[in-house]
């Protein structure tokens, strides 16, 4: 079952990190050192998500807008844990 969610990036970061905004509903805020040049940002968004949650991500809406809808093949319950993870580190 595939969670849905909204993601705020901010590209042209120093380095990948993600955190919660909103819970309900759930809105993830991430920061990209890419630019949005030709898809480079949009993939290493996919990419660092991946790796952060552990399962696969993909971009439902927003390919070129900051605000994004997204998709993970993970419960809102394992995302929820994995983000408390990356905080804590």
């Amino acid at each position: 079952m595939a969670t849905v969610f909204a993601v705020r990036a901010s590209t042209g970061k120093g380095s990948f990190s993600a955190s919660v905004l909103s819970e309900k509903p759930l809105t993830i805020k991430v920061e990209i050192p890419a630019e949005p040049v030709r898809g480079s940002a949009n993939r290493m968004l996919l990419s660092g998500l991946e790796n952060m949650l552990g399962c696969s991500v993909q971009l439902l809406a927003g390919q070129t807008s900051r605000r994004k809808t997204l998709a993970a093949e993970c419960s809102i319950e394992h995302i929820m844990e994995k983000m408390k993870e990356t905080k804590q580190r």
